[in-house]
């Protein structure tokens, strides 16, 4: 019988390529982007359900992730049939990520601030004043 913490190992093995582009890749269990998993038991093995999403509406790699966890969940000892959705809803946000990613992220950037003395910022646009 395999288990959710093997299911999700397996689904980080699938690297976001916007991550690996930025030097420091994640799975798309550490980037939040599985947005739903249930395992149910049935005669030859576990039926895995899973809702992967992405991380923009732009994004095009929703349909590879959801080929690739399809492939490899089916492959692990113990998976009977994988039934995978895909949820093109914009609400994937930061927070999203793994508490662990988050800190390795902000470590990387850091240390390529202090490398390059480029500044990262977040700019939020403010409405302007009724007065102009």
């Amino acid at each position: 019988m395999i288990d959710e913490a093997q299911i999700r190992a397996a689904l980080n093995t699938i690297l976001d390529p916007c991550s690996v582009t930025a030097h420091t890749p994640a799975g798309i269990e550490e980037m939040g982007l599985i947005r739903r998993l249930e395992l149910s038991e049935r005669d030859g093995g576990t039926v895995v359900r899973l809702v992967i999403g992405v991380t923009e509406p732009g994004c095009v790699m929703g349909f590879p992730f959801a080929n690739e966890a399809k492939q490899r969940l089916a492959a692990l000892p113990g998976v009977a049939s994988v039934e995978v959705v895909l949820d093109h809803a914009h609400d994937w946000m930061p927070a999203d990520m793994s508490p662990a990613y988050r800190a390795r992220l902000d470590a990387d950037r850091a240390l390529r601030q202090r490398a390059t003395g480029i500044r990262l910022v977040h700019i939020r646009s403010a409405p302007c004043d009724e007065t102009g």
